[in-house]
């Protein structure tokens, strides 16, 4: 039963300090809380709230007088002190002792046994997380791949960071580029970055980075940019407004003015995609000095120095001007076999093993017809259709123009009677993804595909990929089958292309004595111009193809790439050696310690939480039974579907991946490292061996991402031996009210003495009294 002059402390608002309760009324009641000189008006039940009782020991002072005196008995809404005087509850104030998990021993101030295990979990994860320097790598939506992590790991133990990725097609070179933007940003070493990309994959990088790796990025178009002018300030600098950006490379490389508002930011990191194009002197002059200026810089090209020595040169004499300071002096090196390139990546498909091997299906038919009912193509693929659903299985169909596209996706589906999926550059980005999601989610067999999905989408879970045309760019045929030959895929990449006889200019028997469906094209982009401008002249009518020339033409740069590999000498080169190595690196029960300890948590902090089966799918929302006003970076009322399983999240990007950076899970993480959950308790767990019977005080200590645990009997005497054995039991432990411990008058300063023996290293952020039962 409350009565004014009661004390107590908001059990969720520990801040506002000790309340004084005023009045009653009815079933609330009126509390001043004088630290911040608030009156609040509580219920009287339900809220939590208890009564402030002083133990034995605790320090007060008496309101009228100021007097300090010391409690030496608690009685019935009074006490007894040390001097033997009995004072009234309401005449005495307690003096507030430092808010150590000790002093929440001493006072009684207890904490539910849930909430102290869950914060030694999360102690575990916050040393898990950093997995050995991989910490800030591991919360990206991707499968882990050594030779990845090798380029990420070499990049960050640089300062500055000037890398460049020159890893062959399909190595997973955006990835790694984020891994490293990711861990500049997170470390706080990059707090102002810019990617450079052309307008094809700009909007592709604000979704890797989004999806991928949690980062949130804008795109600075020239809407956007004029919104800045618009809404900010008309001389306010876009790159001031939005320090995380992506813009377009030609609208960059094309405005003067803009490129030097950027630089006047003062850019932390500058990453370039297509960095080959640096090769032009226009390209260059403009951007260049950008990358120059920037402290920290990541160039992406898909050209190796094989490819093209002069265009690879400019790209080092960027990022190092230093050590790079003629094409002469660098084509002697190479020659010479004495060329050093450091803070460069150059892996090669060969280096990594274990690829999808490409199998070329072709389908030799007649002619196609101006009219789907007469084109043999299409009514090759309607006699499949129904096959491929029965059977499970999924195929992506390129068909280049748009108009074709959207008439085959009309014959098919009436053919079939079966839904076709599409994805085109009319539809909306995320109407897109929504399709995708469904494509691959359900029964749907097929995905018709114009090339705006050629470029960066990841269609790896198709059984086979079918030509409805061949481009007369190479380029783009390759973009086409790197679309399911990526790094991860576990099956063979079908190819379907489609032969006729007579055809002129006859792209599929070129592009068979290429190689181009067997071999991936890696940096061979401009020794297949030629090829692009053979086929399109006499696809105009122009001369008929020379087709041994131009095969001639590119397996000479082919043989010369090979040779051009032994003479350069990479001191940061991944070494496939050290695979098992690199991979040992990341804790195999990060995963499942990370949902226990986000799962526990919200649950505690009265989220709703749902699972929803999978390897580990979870609803998560922040609704009106929190017990907290919000998660630091978390909106209020956020809902999340996601799965705390790397496998599953790479495999359903359309949910959340509860992982490192995530929003929800680095909020959960910085309540229960900054609020008050589990810092004391009591708490009695079952005898053992290596226990006994016995009891004493635990601490857990924090020292950076490393944390320790320190035990003292009940007569101060350090046991290390009996830590291993109670932090096991902790968890079939249970925790004991203090009136059922037999404490004495002087227990709290008894604690006290004890909690001092401690001696650990660190902060002390967590304290337990315990026995065995």
């Amino acid at each position: 039963m409350w009565r004014p002059g009661d004390k107590l402390v908001h059990p969720f608002n520990r801040e506002l300090g000790t309340g004084v309760v005023r009045a009653l009324e009815g079933r609330f009641l009126r509390v001043w809380f004088p630290g911040p000189e608030q009156e609040l008006t509580l219920a009287a039940e339900g809220a939590g709230l208890q009564r402030l009782v002083l133990a034995p020991g605790a320090r007060a002072v008496l309101v009228e007088t100021g007097e300090e005196v010391e409690v030496a008995e608690t009685l019935e809404h009074a006490y007894r002190l040390a001097d033997g005087r009995n004072v009234d509850e309401a005449d005495l104030w307690p003096v507030a002792r430092p808010d150590t998990p000790l002093e929440r021993l001493a006072g009684l101030r207890l904490d539910l046994l849930e909430d102290f295990t869950n914060r030694l979990d999360g102690l575990e994860l916050a040393r898990l997380r950093e997995a050995g320097g991989l910490g800030s790598f591991l919360g990206g939506r991707v499968e882990l791949f050594p030779h990845q992590l090798h380029t990420a790991l070499a990049a960050v133990e640089r300062e500055p960071v000037r890398w460049l990725l020159a890893d062959e097609v399909g190595l997973g070179k955006t990835v790694e580029a984020c891994l490293v933007l990711s861990a500049l940003i997170r470390t706080g070493r990059a707090e102002r970055v810019l990617v450079v990309a052309p307008s094809t994959l700009a909007v592709q990088w604000l979704g890797e980075l989004y999806r991928k790796f949690h980062q949130v990025f804008v795109l600075l178009d020239e809407e956007r940019i004029e919104a800045v002018a618009t809404t900010v300030a008309p001389d306010a600098n876009p790159f001031e407004v939005h320090p995380f950006a992506v813009i377009e490379l030609e609208l960059l490389a094309g405005d003067a003015e803009l490129r030097a508002r950027a630089a006047d930011v003062g850019l932390d990191l500058v990453v370039l995609d297509e960095a080959h194009r640096l090769a032009t002197r226009e390209q260059h002059e403009a951007l260049a000095p950008l990358v120059a200026d920037a402290r920290h810089a990541i160039l992406l090209t898909a050209t190796p120095l094989q490819a093209d020595r002069e265009g690879f040169y400019r790209l080092l004499s960027v990022l190092h001007p230093e050590a790079f300071r003629s094409f002469e002096g660098f084509t002697k090196a190479v020659e010479s076999g004495e060329a050093q390139i450091p803070c460069t990546s150059a892996v090669r498909r060969a280096d990594v093993g274990g690829l999808a091997a490409r199998i070329p299906a072709p389908v030799d038919l007649e002619a196609p017809a101006a009219e789907l009912a007469d084109d043999p193509r299409a009514r090759w693929l309607a006699e499949r259709v129904r096959r491929w659903a029965a059977a499970g299985e999924k195929a992506l169909v390129f068909v280049h123009a748009l108009d074709e596209l959207e008439r085959l996706r009309a014959w098919l589906e009436s053919r079939t009677t079966t839904r076709m999926a599409v994805f085109h550059e009319d539809m909306l980005p995320g109407a897109r993804d929504i399709e995708v999601a469904a494509f691959r989610e359900t029964g749907l067999p097929v995905l018709l595909c114009s090339d705006a999905g050629s470029e960066g989408r990841n269609f790896q879970f198709c059984d086979r990929l079918v030509l409805w045309d061949l481009p007369l760019d190479p380029v783009v045929l390759e973009q086409r089958i790197g679309r399911l030959d990526r790094i991860g895929r576990r099956g063979d990449v079908e190819i379907v292309y489609f032969r006729h006889a007579g055809a002129e200019p006859d792209v599929a028997g070129l592009y068979e004595r290429l190689g181009l469906f067997e071999r991936a094209a890696a940096g061979l982009d401009a020794a297949l111009a030629p090829v692009e401008r053979a086929l399109r002249s006499a696809a105009e009518g122009g001369a008929p193809l020379d087709v041994d020339a131009l095969v001639a033409q590119v397996e000479a740069v082919r043989e010369a790439a090979g040779r051009e590999l032994t003479r350069v000498f990479y001191p940061d080169a991944y070494d496939p050696d050290r695979a098992e190595d690199l991979l040992a690196l990341v804790p195999p029960e990060l995963e499942d310690l990370t949902r226990r300890v986000c799962v526990d948590a919200a649950r505690a902090l009265g989220l709703e939480v749902v699972e929803k089966g999978g390897a580990a799918m979870h609803y998560l929302e922040l609704g009106p039974s929190m017990t907290i006003e919000g998660l630091p970076g978390v909106r209020d009322g956020a809902r999340y579907l996601g799965t705390f399983d790397r496998a599953e999240a790479v495999a359903k990007d359309e949910v959340d991946f509860f992982a490192n950076g995530h929003p929800l899970v680095e909020g959960l993480l910085l309540e229960l490292e900054d609020g008050d959950r589990g810092r004391a308790v009591f708490v009695e767990v079952p005898a053992s061996p290596a226990l006994g019977r016995v009891g004493g005080v635990l601490g857990l200590y924090k020292d950076g991402p490393a944390w320790s645990a320190r035990i003292v009997d009940l007569e101060g005497r350090a046991r290390p031996e009996w830590v291993d054995a109670l932090l096991a039991a902790l968890p079939r432990g249970r925790a004991v009210e203090p009136r059922h411990w037999g404490l004495g008058p002087s227990a709290a300063e008894a604690l006290r003495a004890l909690g001092g023996r401690l001696d650990g290293e660190g902060r002390l952020v967590a304290a337990a009294l315990f026995r065995t039962r």
